[in-house]
């Protein structure tokens, strides 16, 4: 399918029921066996805050791009993955070590050499209005190439994989399989997160999200488009890419600053065969930048029915030297510059959903394309994401988000995608 110029540094199931059931003290192991969450964060998945003394009444976050509630639960942005983590939950979640811990998802069993793993939602699991969830709610309209889902009790899924497993399937925590329905009257769908939002507590300027236990998240963005104007209002939480602004926080006082997992790898996607070289790109950014490492997940796809056998030609080009970015995303519009640059091509914005359909018809130039350094299911984000015709794709550079925190209100954990939200 692609060409790539930068190469990688290459029991029953009645039986698993009872197993769930009869857990309480779940352990590792072969087939037919309990295998169950760990007991605790890792403390490496913190970040330091210093001592928090009980929960806060009311937490405020800072976001620095728009959240629109259409795209929940799969997030698009830097903003709206730290909005739909607080509000919508998978099966698991994987944190920053890649351990697996529970979510929906409580307790579970692997047997069958791996290829089955029966899991049990978490008793008491409901929506936003109170309605309980149920394992068909989890297994309705989703699957994915290399897994299926099948609801075996009101509270029990089973997932048979293509191929066996010796961990929790990582897939179980992708946002594709994040719990939500329609609302009848807010442009939020119902989720299952311990916060929850509507129409009603959202502003141009300001997203409410409440729990049941009567705190609030007061999500909040920049009146004036300038983040410092967050910091000196006095946010708990803000998550930045401009080292500006990183700099700028660690001169305010009861601020922590702290690097993010490198999370995020810009690629220019061509038609062009063979690729080049651009070297110093990481200094032509504003964002935290290096290199691009190798490891990357797309070299390989066949696994997604992807590859060499499965391209089709490149379409006719439009004839214009254009290379296209998110209008939205200052690093993809430096880095564009600096290619059109290079290239003797012109530099284009392109709204977020304007660029994803442009680089699936494949007719400008080149493309500069934000793809997750680590995904928990990378043949749906190869779909989403990537042409499906022949494209050399050139690793440019891996950036990475500057947590910005408020000492001694909250504990904070990161994801594995280096998403930040609430320690429970």
């Amino acid at each position: 399918m692609y060409r790539y110029f930068m190469p990688a540094r290459r029991v029953s199931v009645i039986a698993s029921i009872s197993l769930l059931a009869a857990c309480a003290h779940p352990r590792s192991g072969g087939t037919g066996v309990t295998t169950g969450p760990r007991e605790a964060l890792s403390e490496s998945c913190l970040l330091s805050t210093g001592a928090v003394s009980g929960r806060t009444p009311k937490i405020t976050i800072g976001l620095t791009d728009p959240v629109d509630p259409r795209h929940a639960p799969i997030p698009q942005n830097d903003a709206e993955r730290l909005v739909f983590r607080h509000l919508y939950e998978t099966p698991v979640r994987i944190d920053c070590e890649r351990h697996v811990l529970p979510l929906l998802a409580e307790k579970w069993v692997r047997d069958d050499g791996g290829r089955r793993w029966t899991f049990r939602l978490r008793d008491g699991a409901q929506f936003w209005d109170g309605a309980p969830v149920t394992a068909q709610d989890l297994v309705f309209g989703r699957g994915g190439v290399g897994y299926t889902l099948a609801a075996l009790e009101t509270r029990v899924i089973t997932v048979m994989l293509a191929k066996p497993a010796d961990d929790v399937p990582p897939v179980l925590g992708d946002p594709g399989l994040a719990i939500s329905k329609p609302a009848p009257d807010s442009s939020w769908p119902i989720g299952t997160g311990a916060y929850w939002a509507t129409s009603a507590t959202t502003t141009a300027q300001e997203i409410r999200a409440q729990s049941s236990r009567g705190d609030t998240l007061v999500f909040r963005s920049a009146a004036s488009g300038d983040a410092r104007d967050l910091l000196d209002a006095g946010v708990d939480l803000l998550v930045t890419r401009d080292r500006a602004l990183r700099d700028y926080a660690a001169t305010l006082k009861d601020l922590t600053v702290v690097a993010l997992p490198w999370d995020r790898t810009y690629v220019y996607i061509t038609a062009e065969a063979g690729g080049t070289r651009f070297d110093g790109l990481e200094q032509a950014v504003r964002a935290e930048a290096r290199r691009a490492e190798g490891g990357f997940w797309w070299l390989d796809l066949r696994a997604c029915g992807l590859g060499s056998g499965h391209s089709v030609s490149p379409p006719a080009s439009t004839g214009q030297r254009r290379i296209l970015y998110a209008r939205s995303d200052p690093t993809a519009r430096e880095l564009a510059g600096r290619l059109a640059a290079l290239t003797r091509a012109a530099a284009t914005a392109r709204s977020p959903d304007d660029l994803s359909a442009a680089v699936s018809a494949g007719k400008d130039w080149g493309y500069i394309v934000a793809l997750p350094r680590a995904t928990a299911d990378p043949c749906r984000a190869a779909k989403t994401l990537l042409p499906e015709w022949a494209a050399t794709i050139t690793a440019l550079v891996d950036t990475r988000p500057t947590a910005i925190v408020r000492r001694g209100v909250a504990r904070w954990t990161v994801d594995q995608d280096g998403t930040v939200h609430l320690a429970p």
